[in-house]
């Protein structure tokens, strides 16, 4: 019997062994959709199929294959693609890359070919390589080649140049990173940290001894040059120094933990090491521990925490030694805020730390973050838990334009954690309406770091309820995001895109993406604004189903069905440059009626701004073009569009969502309930208002929305009423007829003190407006004498005037149709002339 049992238990063991030798092993395969399932993870992987993975048992890494317009995302490179660059690095059985690209000797281009030259399986070495030859690059010959090895935790680059040409070639062999912030030299390493300190992740990059990097180098005829260099990843940016430092010279392990005298981990601080006269970052793990190779010799090592005493001290490192070092640090001074709904349930909420009575307001760190960025906090369930410096705090808790603001005064001594509760109480009614925002970003863009949790948890504490995924340049889904974070019941989203180029760019939605082809799926983006509408208007995604996204001949070879768009297709112009869309096609400074026909092919634009009463073609105090007079212009001219207005976030603080957002009709209240479908139907027809935060509802007396034709003689009356909640408030109600101010129409707090109250309902009136012919009517709400300081703190929103104004109603008068008056409001209409 003891035999059998050890005769089965070595079996296990043996079994065991075999799997994990089996995973640990140096390889280089490449990934299909079959086994897509390989590729890195992360908050920048961009892996596809045709793509190549190394891995052994330290690290795992992806390098880009030869696949057409192949990019990590939309501005790696705006000039070249980038194939046989290096796109994920990061550390074995872990999902967290944080590297956009690696391009070796600053590679952009197409390759002749990407290949695996060594998969490992008899050498122990894996190998691929990215080779352009000769012929494709008018004589220059290059070769790129990634190699891994066993235990290593670096790749190792080797760049190639040969000139096979009769004249010399410029060459530039140092390599080119994006993607990571606080980047420094220590020697001839380069180290670099993730957008995000709390993500924990850093590279080092530098040449392998023996080579020289330099910026640029001329290649003589029949020349070679070979350059190396070293690429790793760790758990800080002085983690991967270390590792190649213990590459190039003896270094030694410095081990310890950071923990208070409870024994909690201080897991949000830094440890700053210097190293030749540079201070390097490492950051203790989940449990305080933390471990690193550094240079022989003595360092200093400081702990620096929000809300803690700093603590230095001095590290000795002896060659291929281990040295234990151990901090016991404060308790760090928290603040805990709980955050309810009227029912006390937990609600999403947004919490601004503001220093009183000599306190200075804090900055817990980069913009890009939700939990904690610049002097805010916001949570998508109700739980805060900030560290701050002991002292005295103004805290101000807000849920978006709806909810009134809560405010507590606290003082946060040493070592003390203060418990704060506050409820958030909806009192501006705006049943039968959703808040949405059909623009805004996060890193799949490629144009910011936002993490996609930290822009679903932003969409929450500003209280979107309806937020279309428009990242750049692919189609993308955010509800995965949306449901793991539990909050499928306050926020809808569908596919979408915003498809970008050197001109107009487009958000459009919903679409099926295909998350295993580039740009999700996504077509090509051209000059011409009204043929990208045509095609996103009825973009299939004909990858789904064997086809193309760049070959219509293969397309319609293999009968894949070209059409995917219907009646619930939105695409909405982005941001436009009126004066050269609408009015000056080649920009000359000369209107020749710009991309004639474009409005008919678009559902909405964003033409919206504060500066709906400012009738001047430039924004008041600078140069730029007032888009919103450009729109007034149009309309006056017969070329009708629906405007919307939206965040166009790219980071949380400062450019976040919530600034601005457009309301639109809806028969349930309830964001999970949501159909995305009538949301659609009621915004091509216009039914949408536009908002930083009064809430302006305008209907006919006989409740007719705004949007609608109205067949009237000599007047029409409207309903106007405007709420806000207790942070804001607004002092004029002004109707524009055709874009005008008619006085009569112009309503001031301290002219007609009675039609103004203080109290949620601000206005209430029912306004009969005058007409003798064919006019559109806006309604604009504003606090021309105050701002949004106390909803954004110092967020640059919390400077605007609180505004509010309608889509048009349009008013035929003489029973025959709409006719538009021709109007360009005292200026001609906008041109776009060339800078140059």
């Amino acid at each position: 019997m003891k035999i059998r049992l050890v005769v089965i238990l070595s079996f296990c063991i043996l079994f065991v062994w075999g799997l994990t030798a089996e995973r640990d092993r140096v390889e280089a395969l490449e990934i299909g959709r079959h086994n897509s399932e390989q590729m890195p993870k992360g908050k920048e992987a961009d892996g596809l199929p045709n793509d190549f993975i190394l891995r052994n048992n330290k690290i795992h890494a992806l390098v880009s294959g030869a696949q057409p317009f192949r990019r990590a995302n939309m501005t790696t490179e705006y000039a070249f693609v980038l194939q046989g660059c290096l796109f994920d690095l990061d550390l074995r059985g872990e999902d967290n890359d944080q590297l956009t690209a690696f391009r070796p000797g600053g590679e952009g281009g197409y390759m002749s070919f990407v290949r695996i030259a060594d998969d490992g399986s008899g050498s122990g070495t894996a190998v691929i390589e990215a080779v352009r030859t000769a012929a494709k690059d008018d004589g220059l010959y290059t070769r790129h080649e990634y190699r891994l090895e066993q235990d290593w935790q670096y790749l190792l680059v080797s760049s190639t140049y040969r000139n096979e040409s009769q004249e010399a070639k410029t060459i530039t062999p140092s390599p080119v990173w994006k993607g990571l912030d606080g980047e420094q030299s220590v020697g001839n390493i380069r180290v670099g940290d993730s957008i995000d300190p709390f993500d924990k992740r850093g590279y080092a990059v530098g040449p392998v001894k023996g080579t020289t990097l330099i910026d640029e180098l001329a290649l003589e005829p029949g020349g070679k040059k070979t350059f190396q260099v070293r690429i790793a990843v760790a758990d800080s940016p002085l983690a991967a120094y270390g590792v190649l430092a213990a590459a190039e010279g003896p270094t030694g392990e410095v081990s310890g933990t950071a923990k208070d005298s409870d024994g909690q981990p201080a897991v949000h601080a830094s440890l700053m090491v210097g190293i030749a006269d540079t201070r390097i970052p490492h950051y203790p793990d989940a449990e305080g521990r933390f471990s690193f190779r550094l240079p022989t010799g003595n360092h200093k090592v400081k702990f620096e925490d929000i809300g803690r005493g700093p603590v230095e001290k001095e590290v000795s490192v002896k060659r291929n030694s281990a040295a234990q070092l151990d901090f016991t640090v404060s308790k760090a001074s928290t603040v805990k805020v709980a955050i309810k709904d009227a029912d006390g349930r937990p609600s999403p909420g947004k919490v601004q730390f503001i220093g009183i009575d000599g306190t200075t307001t804090p900055n817990f760190g980069t913009d890009y973050r939700a939990h904690g960025g610049n002097h805010q906090y916001q949570t998508h369930d109700g739980r805060v838990t900030q560290q701050v410096p002991p002292g005295k705090y103004l805290l101000r808790v807000t849920l978006g334009p709806e909810h009134d603001l809560v405010e507590r005064r606290i003082e946060v001594a040493r070592e003390q954690t203060l418990a704060v509760e506050a409820t958030l109480r909806r009192t501006v009614d705006t049943k039968g309406w959703i808040s949405t925002d059909y623009h805004a970003h996060s890193t799949p863009s490629g144009d910011n770091y936002c993490n996609t949790n930290d822009r679903v948890i932003n969409l929450a504490a500003e209280h979107i309820e309806f937020a279309p995924t428009t990242e750049h340049q692919r189609l993308y889904d955010w509800e995965p995001y949306i449901d793991r974070l539990g909050l499928s019941s306050r926020i809808k989203t569908v596919p979408g895109i915003e498809l970008t180029g050197s001109g107009q760019h487009f958000n459009a939605f919903p679409f099926v993406p295909d998350p295993l082809s580039q740009n999700g799926g996504a077509p090509l983006w051209t000059y011409d604004p009204r043929i990208n509408a045509i095609v996103l208007r009825n973009w299939g995604t004909p990858s789904l189903a064997a086809g193309s996204r760049i070959d219509t001949l293969l397309n319609a070879r293999n009968r894949v069905e070209p059409f995917g768009g219907g009646p619930d297709r939105w695409v909405q112009a982005n941001h436009p440059n009126v004066g050269n869309v609408f009015f000056d096609r080649d920009q000359d400074g000369n209107r020749d009626g710009g991309f004639v026909g474009f409005e008919e092919l678009i559902d909405g634009a964003e033409v919206w701004s504060d500066e709906i009463l400012n009738l001047s073609p430039t924004y008041a105090g600078s140069r730029g073009a007032n888009r919103t007079f450009g729109w007034l212009q149009m309309l006056n001219q017969g070329r009708h569009v629906w405007c919307v207005a939206v965040s166009d976030a790219h980071r949380v603080f400062g450019n976040g969502v919530g600034g601005w957002r457009t309301y639109v009709p809806s028969s349930t209240d309830r964001p999970g309930d949501i159909d995305h479908a009538e949301i659609i139907r009621n915004s091509k027809a216009g039914r949408m208002m536009i908002t930083n935060g009064p809430f302006l509802k305008v209907t006919t007396a006989e409740g007719l929305p705004i949007g609608s034709t109205v067949v009237s003689a000599g007047f029409i009356d409207l309903k106007i009423q405007v709420q806000t909640p207790n942070w804001l408030e607004i002092d004029r109600v002004q109707v524009l007829v055709s874009g005008r101010q008619p006085e009569q129409y112009n309503f001031r707090k301290d002219v007609n003190p009675g039609m103004f109250s203080d109290g949620t309902v601000r206005f209430d009136e029912i306004i009969r407006v005058m007409l003798q012919r064919d006019e559109h009517l806006i309604v604009v709400a504003t606090g021309e004498n105050s701002n949004l300081e106390k909803g954004w703190g110092l967020n640059p929103y919390g400077q605007m005037h609180p505004v509010a104004y309608t889509n048009p109603i349009y008013v035929d008068v003489d029973h025959n149709g709409f006719q538009a008056n021709g109007d360009t409001l005292g200026h001609p209409l906008m041109t776009a002339p060339r800078a140059d």
